[in-house]
């Protein structure tokens, strides 16, 4: 099974390249190698170096790197640009092609995602007084809040995680960068994706079951790792959807 890396500036301080392996080197602490072989994503968080040859070995591996601030929040990610000849990514290909195709899937994400936010409202009895989505962030946050104090942290503090975690699966799939990253009226398969399942670590937390100190980042960790397997199934479970829709749907223009 594939592993994640988490790496949390200022404990780790270096990350080079050793043989097949990315050499960790830490803070009063042994250096660690991570077999790349073995690696499923990396998330770095705060000003870790990194040598050019241990990043590239990243891409060439096809692992997804994903970069935060200090405070966890996400600045940006790596993808490697690898052969995509599989079926999926070449209809995608073609379908992001055609000059309203951006613009119908980010509608047709956009519609998965609301029908989640409703059932998500309807199973917990929330009436936010306005369904557009920041509204409904800011109305969500304030019940958690009120409901559960400091014991879970916010969702969205979690979102750059669960953005990783899909970019390792999109990689998987060997879906080009370009279908991941924003572009005019297209918001990014890894945008949109993770717009869809933010609902999902709402309804976790909602439920009790991402219960951490909030301004902690490595309990923020722990408590979204404990829920991992599950958040891969739904990622998996969707872009499968979007896979049948681009195969058997109404995706192309006569």
């Amino acid at each position: 099974m594939m592993q994640p890396v988490y790496l949390n500036a200022p404990g780790v301080r270096r990350v080079t390249l050793e043989g097949p392996a990315l050499k960790v080197q830490s803070r009063g602490r042994a250096d660690r190698f991570l077999p790349l072989a073995r690696l499923g994503r990396i998330v770095c968080r705060g000003p870790v170096q990194w040598s050019t040859a241990a990043l590239l070995q990243c891409l060439k591996h096809g692992i997804p790197v994903t970069f935060l601030d200090p405070d966890g929040r996400e600045i940006g990610h790596c993808f490697s640009a690898r052969p995509g000849g599989e079926p999926f990514n070449e209809r995608l290909n073609g379908y992001l092609a055609q000059p309203d195709g951006p613009a119908r899937l980010a509608d047709w994400l956009r519609a998965c995602g609301r029908a989640r936010l409703l059932t998500l409202l309807r199973h917990h009895r929330l009436q936010p007084p306005d369904l557009r989505v920041r509204h409904v962030r800011r109305y969500l946050g304030a019940v958690l809040r009120a409901r559960r104090g400091d014991a879970v942290p916010s969702p969205l503090a979690l979102k750059p995680l669960l953005k990783a975690q899909v970019g390792e699966v999109l990689t998987g799939y060997h879906i080009a960068p370009e279908a991941l990253e924003p572009d005019h009226d297209w918001p990014g398969l890894l945008n949109a994706i993770g717009g869809v399942l933010e609902w999902d670590l709402w309804r976790l937390a909602f439920d009790g079951r991402l219960d951490a100190d909030p301004h902690d980042h490595r309990a923020r960790v722990t408590a979204y790792q404990r829920h991992a397997d599950w958040l891969e199934r739904r990622i998996r479970d969707l872009t499968a959807r979007l896979w049948r829709w681009l195969e058997h749907g109404d995706a192309y223009t006569p």
